[in-house]
């Protein structure tokens, strides 16, 4: 069985979208719960569905698709089966958007023929389809930015000689050899001339905002608010000289110059001894100084909480603070350096991620980009560090 993960986003009230009536489309696909997904791979459901409020947990945030539905762990696929697979998102592409008589997207990826994946004029990378009452538009756009409330640069295009497809019960393509065949024909013929295009976005707000969208696809006006972009990886404040400061030492450590933490720390007056040189006390003591040292320099800690006070200390005193970082000491950042004991990407901090941190929908997009991989049981955290760790403009002190 191979797992496949499939994301729409809805223009409807997070209220509206009712997880039963969308798993009542499809009654006998098997599906499960999503904390099944918490379990080993090998003991997964069917399929599970997801289906969460973006305006709910980024507060504060409006976006013209605020409602995520995300489809996960198809059963019945193999790998190198896309074409069943792009038929299976044109159909709940339409399901959905009838169900709800609202504004869908989702990524065309896979619509756009064999064009070089790295190329980034590839269509399949920035293209997107927006459905409404059947009908199923283009556009030379990422959804993720479409989703925010900006459109495509070229407009939306319709595409009205784009097949049908259903879907079974079970959630299987009806006459799926049929419909494959009638896809790849398609993409063969398709007229990609409007993903040539400009990508550049157009602003929820301008003068041509609302000349942008065809009539069939504003049964109700859109709201104009402009996206505010933030920066949780770095930067200075407002004052000029704190900021040309802050791009020059990024620009050291990107050409080699930069520092390390346990040289900032020992330049703010904190000796680093040996982990075994320390009993259980005075090493949850040094730990708690070193990371509020580390604040101090803007660098912060993140994901611990699968560590010991003496096995995070460690892990700092032999890694952590010997990887090269930026100097960034001495300034009024809004941001900073982020470091973890399972940041390296290897192996085993994937594992790591797997069994402790990754949510339920990452361990199943893990397993669909990766089917051959088991994804093991997920672990309750030992330790509870990681929420009174300090962050950007916190500095409070050592909770001992």
């Amino acid at each position: 069985m191979f797992p496949v993960s499939l994301s729409f986003y809805l223009a409807a009230p997070f209220e509206s979208v009712k997880p039963d009536l969308i798993r009542g489309l499809l009654p006998d696909l098997g599906w499960g719960e999503p904390y099944e997904l918490l379990r080993h791979s090998e003991d997964w459901p069917a399929a599970v569905l997801l289906v969460a409020d973006r305006e709910g947990y980024v507060p504060g945030e409006r976006c013209d698709f605020p409602v995520e539905v995300e489809f996960l762990h198809f059963p019945g696929r193999v790998a190198g089966n896309d074409p069943p697979m792009l038929a299976t998102k044109l159909a709940l592409l339409r399901l959905l958007s009838a169900t709800f008589e609202c504004r869908v997207i989702c990524d065309a990826r896979g619509f756009s023929g064999t064009q070089d994946p790295e190329s980034p004029r590839n269509p399949s990378w920035s293209e997107t389809f927006l459905c409404q009452g059947g009908r199923i538009y283009s556009g030379a756009m990422g959804h993720y930015e479409v989703r925010e409330g900006y459109r495509p640069g070229g407009g939306w295009i319709a595409l009205d000689d784009l097949i049908e497809t259903s879907l079974n019960p079970d959630g299987s393509v009806c006459d799926e050899a049929a419909a494959v065949a009638l896809i790849g024909e398609w993409i063969a013929a398709r007229d990609l001339s409007h993903l040539q295009a400009t990508l550049t976005p157009i602003p929820p707000e301008g003068p041509d905002f609302e000349e942008e969208m065809p009539a069939s696809l504003t049964p109700e006006d859109f709201e104009s608010e402009s996206v505010e972009a933030s920066n949780d990886d770095g930067g200075a404040d407002s004052d000029p000289g704190d900021w040309r400061t802050y791009m020059d030492r990024m620009e050291a450590w990107t050409s080699g110059g930069g520092t390390t933490s346990s040289k900032q720390l020992i330049r703010e007056g904190i000796a680093l001894p040996p982990p075994d040189s320390l009993d259980d006390i005075e090493v949850t003591e040094k730990l708690w100084e070193v990371i509020h040292g580390l604040a101090k320099v803007h660098t912060y800690l993140e994901d611990t909480n699968h560590l010991s006070d003496r096995e995070l200390y460690t892990w700092l005193w032999e890694k952590g603070l010997n990887e090269s970082t930026a100097d960034l000491s001495g300034l009024d950042l809004i941001g900073g350096c982020h470091t973890s004991p399972i940041g390296s990407g290897d192996e085993e901090s994937t594992l790591i991620g797997l069994i402790y941190y990754d949510s339920i929908a990452e361990r199943a997009e893990w397993k669909a980009a990766f089917p051959e991989t088991e994804i093991p049981a997920h672990r309750e955290l030992p330790y509870d560090r990681d929420r009174l760790l300090p962050g950007p403009g916190c500095q409070e002190d050592p909770p001992f």
